[in-house]
This record gives structure tokens, C-alpha cells and sequence, in this order.
């Protein structure tokens, strides 16, 4: 676990000492992904870039939001129109600004939502504005932003956790939220509306089954503007996030919530607020507020920066030495994400002849395998065994010869 590399020194800080992250985005055949965490006050509003120019914004804050605050700032970055647009549930301070974004900046090709509808007049204003490009997302998709940045929606509709019909009742709107995970090479980034994690105060623990599913990340945009019903430990345990943005204002709730500032920091999340709030307080050493958007930017390979703290980016090749045993197992996949096609390479320990180069979807089910020897390169076309187009989505490699093994996630952009 890195800390940033801080203003002034610390204990449990890695100095990255004068690297700016402008002199790191020099990785081969890859883009860059920017991240903006845009403070909205007391809602939730996150733009995603890729530096193929592709857009998508998540959530638009509240009503009066999108004319007052995200409109002016698309429009100071020079985006004059989004490519997608996307809602992660229908609460007026996640949705309420969407629809004037929409007839503000504008949208070019869709915007998805988790399907279904609500009762208030801010849903209604916005499914009538979207209505000729509103599509329904599904689990599993994932939305191409171009050059190696991609966004996958891990979770809609409880998950699994709870039954149709989805809608409130008999089901907390908090409950069915949108989540999707951005990936840029080695990093990614989870953002779900306001999840909940614990069965308790009229929610569902949703972010339990979700956790093993979406696995370590980088930066975590803490659910429910760190409501203590969300971020629960075994959640933060699988996801073990280096960083945690906070979205919040000052609002009546008490967000957020000191028992969520605690667990993140026992998880080892330094934490960053786009605005003090009306509740915890973040030790010191810990994080700060910083009292406007919180900027995340990465070339997906070296660094990471959030709010100009630097953080260093582990490789993507996996090569850890085996729990017992000589050597080590190497196992890397490029280009990934890959559309068409992409090359797996690969070493086994000296000491180990031969091994088995595995590959399962995301619900475990083995969908091809090769017999391997030493070290090699073999390329894969997105094929299963069978040679069947497999489906767009996120898959796992896995590399096992004696005692030694290794994993790798690969995503299928189709």
C-alpha cells in the first residue's frame, strides 16, 4: 500500500521526490484516463476522459447543479458535448442535473440508466429529456472510451442480493444503484451512487457481494457520501483502496458518517473530501479536504495522481514468488483492454516443465485453457475453446505449474 507523495514528509509516505505525473504518461500504446470528482456539494457528479476525447459523466448533482456548476465546468475543460451520460440511481442529488447537462453540454450516443422508474417530478423531468437516447445498462457491460481506458458496470438492481420487482417499495432506491468500475491499464476506479452495505436503517448489504467481485482497486469514490450504512469492512478489505474520494456537502444527515473515516483509514484509504461536510473529521496524516473537485489522472502503467498527490502504479505483469518452491511465474496480457486481439506472454520457474494457462469469466466458469512449457508468447483472439466469439466483459487468466502460480485480469472490449 503507497501513501502519496506528500507536501511535507511523514511517517508511512512513499517521496516520489520531483516526478510530475505529465513526465510519467510516456507508456507505449496506451491512453490516459482523467478522472474528475466534481463538487457538487451535497451529491454526487463524476467525469470520466480518456484522451481519445471520449466523455462520460455519472450523475449530475442536484436539481439547479448541472446549470450552476457541471455545465461551466465541461465547459472549462472545452467539452462541448458529451459521448455518454449515465445515472446510478434516481435520487435529486445524483440525478436531479442530469437532464440540464443534457440540454446544456449535450449528449452524442447515449445515456444509460438501471432501467425501471420513480415517482418524483425530478425523474420524470429527466426520463422525459433522455428518453430518445436512454438505454439500459447491464451487468457486465463494458463502455469503450478509447485508447486502453474502459468502464465496466459491475453491479444494477441489488447485485443479486435482492428480488424484483426493483423499485421502492419494496426495495430502498440506495439499494439498486449503478456501479461501475474505470480501468486505465493497472488502475482502476469503483463509483456507486450511494451502495449500501449493511442490513440495516431501511437498506440492503449490497456492497458485500459486490466486493470479491470487483477485487483491489486503486481509488475508491466512497458510496453514500460516507454514510455509516455504507463501506463496510469486508468490502473495504477486498477492495483495498489506496485512496477514497468523499463527495459532500453540508447537509443534515451527518455525512460523513466518523465510524466510515475510521474504517477507511484502518484499510489503509488515504482520504480526500471535496468539502468539510456536517459530520467526522479525518485524522491527522490520514487525508484532507480539499475543498473543491477532486482530480484523478493516470497513464495506467507508472502513477497516479489525485489531487496532485502522487502515487506509485504497480506493473501489470503479476511476478511474486511462489509461497515454497524456486523461481517465479510471470504471466502479462497486452494490449488490455483488447478488442480484437491480444498477446498473453508468459514464464514458468525453471524448475517446472509444464503448466496449464487457464481462462475463466467472472462467474469462475472455465472458458478455454492451453498446455504451456517454460516461457513463450501465445496470442488469443477473444475466442473460447470452441471457437465462439466470448462476450464483452472481464475475464481472468490464470497460470499454475507445480507449486507456482499466477493471475492476470483481462478485459474484452467487443
Amino acid at each position: 500500500m503507497h501513501r502519496p507523495a506528500p507536501r511535507s514528509s511523514g511517517p508511512g509516505m512513499l517521496l516520489l521526490g520531483v516526478l510530475a505525473l505529465p513526465a510519467l504518461l510516456a507508456a507505449p500504446a496506451q491512453g490516459t484516463l482523467t478522472i474528475h470528482c466534481i463538487d457538487v456539494g451535497q451529491g454526487d457528479a463524476t467525469l470520466i476522459r480518456s484522451s481519445s476525447g471520449q466523455t462520460l459523466l455519472f450523475d449530475g448533482g442536484d436539481n439547479g447543479k448541472g446549470n450552476s456548476v457541471v455545465n461551466p465546468y465541461l465547459a472549462s475543460l472545452g467539452i462541448a458535448e458529451l459521448t455518454y451520460m449515465a445515472a446510478s440511481h434516481y435520487h435529486a442529488d445524483h440525478l436531479g442535473g442530469l437532464d440540464e447537462v443534457y440540454n446544456g453540454t449535450g449528449v452524442a450516443l447515449a445515456c444509460y440508466d438501471r432501467g425501471w422508474s420513480y415517482t418524483t417530478q425530478t425523474y420524470q423531468t429527466y426520463a422525459a429529456t433522455v428518453a430518445s437516447l436512454r438505454q439500459v445498462v447491464t451487468d457486465g457491460q463494458v463502455i469503450d472510451l478509447g485508447e486502453g481506458v474502459s468502464v465496466r458496470c459491475v453491479t444494477l438492481n441489488g447485485n443479486g442480493v435482492v428480488v424484483s420487482p426493483f423499485s421502492q417499495p419494496p426495495h430502498d432506491e440506495n439499494d439498486l444503484c449503478i456501479g461501475l468500475v474505470v480501468s486505465c491499464g493497472a488502475f482502476d476506479f469503483l463509483v456507486a451512487g450511494d451502495l449500501g452495505g449493511m442490513n440495516s436503517g431501511g437498506y440492503a448489504d449490497i456492497e458485500t457481494s459486490l466486493g470479491p467481485e470487483v477485487g483491489e482497486i486503486e481509488v475508491y469514490r466512497v458510496d453514500h457520501h460516507g454514510s455509516r450504512y455504507s463501506s463496510n469492512a469486508s468490502y473495504l478489505a477486498a477492495l483495498s483502496p489506496e485512496a477514497a474520494v468523499i463527495s459532500v456537502g453540508t447537509n443534515s444527515y451527518g455525512h460523513p458518517h466518523q465510524e466510515v473515516i475510521n474504517r477507511l483509514v484502518a484499510a489503509g484509504s488515504y482520504i480526500y473530501q471535496t468539502e468539510a461536510g456536517s459530520g467526522g473529521t479525518i485524522p491527522s496524516g490520514s487525508g484532507r479536504v480539499v475543498g473543491s473537485h477532486v482530480v484523478i489522472e493516470t497513464d495506467g502503467y507508472t502513477a497516479y495522481t489525485v489531487a496532485g498527490d502522487v502515487y506509485a502504479l504497480s506493473a501489470m505483469s503479476v511476478d511474486v514468488p511462489p509461497a515454497s518452491g524456486p523461481g517465479a511465474v510471470l504471466l502479462e496480457v497486452g494490449p488490455n483492454p483488447f478488442r480484437l486481439a491480444t498477446t498473453v506472454r508468459y514464464r514458468l520457474p525453471g524448475s517446472v516443465q509444464a503448466g496449464q494457462l487457464a481462462l475463466f469469466d467472472i462467474h469462475g466458469r472455465q472458458v478455454r485453457s492451453w498446455r504451456v512449457a517454460g516461457s513463450g508468447e501465445l496470442p488469443w483472439d477473444g475466442r473460447d475453446v470452441a471457437g465462439g466469439e466470448l462476450a464483452a466483459g472481464v475475464y481472468f487468466l490464470r497460470l499454475n505449474g507445480a507449486d507456482s502460480r499466477g493471475s492476470q485480469r483481462v478485459v474484452l472490449i467487443r
